[in-house]
């Protein structure tokens, strides 16, 4: 039976994804107690075969929009654990282009989700593809965003899956911004982040290759 409340969140007999980050939330540090703890899902954001995403809204009397992201198989061991470790990672670290992680919570399938912040953009691929970004443009816009990584390298933070999908430009000349930071070393059983860095710069090469090669309208 569905959530009467979040009706398209992922879930398991009597347990939603949506109503268990509620809880999730209500157990946050102080900076968050503020926040309202009940959320409403609005629109499919994305999807794979493995993976949903949603924008979510805070309910209460200063309402937030909230990004969303539910798998469709279990998660780890330790995938709680691994969490608030990158949370606490990323909360002492200052930075602007990574949409910081809220809350997680398992359901009774042990499939995880997690909350982060929501930023307003679409795939750096796709601005391109629309003739509203110049390729070498878009490349250029790579640069902090590689330097913001390779400094993350240095603090034994990975992300692990630098695709299309997780570069995001907002309108105008906003900044690109990452998606998703950490979340394939969340649901991945190895200890060993070595082979994950090197797959952040492979993917941010393989981008601008993609970038580069896009026919110009």
């Amino acid at each position: 039976m569905a959530c009467r409340r979040h009706p398209n969140a992922a879930g398991f007999r009597e347990h939603c994804a949506a109503c268990l980050l509620e809880d999730a939330l209500a157990t946050e540090p102080q900076e968050l107690a503020t926040r309202p703890r009940q959320v409403t899902i609005l629109v499919p954001l994305g999807e794979t075969t493995s993976s949903a995403v949603f924008l979510v809204k805070t309910e209460g009397p200063a309402p937030r929009l909230l990004r969303l992201k539910t798998w469709r198989r279990p998660a780890v061991a330790g995938f709680l654990s691994r969490f608030h470790r990158l949370q606490s990672h990323l909360d002492s670290w200052e930075f602007e282009d990574l949409d910081r992680p809220l809350a997680a919570s398992i359901d009774a399938a042990g499939c995880p989700s997690v909350l982060t912040m929501f930023s307003q953009g679409v795939p750096i691929l796709d601005r391109v593809r629309s003739g509203r970004l110049e390729g070498e443009e878009a490349v250029a816009r790579l640069g902090p965003l590689i330097a913001l990584t390779t400094s993350a390298h240095a603090r034994g933070l990975v992300h692990g899956s630098i695709v299309p999908g997780n570069v995001i430009v907002g309108p105008d000349s906003a900044p690109a911004r990452l998606l998703d930071f950490g979340h394939a070393r969340l649901m991945a059983p190895s200890t060993n982040d070595a082979p994950l860095a090197v797959a952040d710069l492979d993917g941010f090469a393989a981008l601008a290759r993609t970038l580069r090669e896009l026919p110009v309208k």
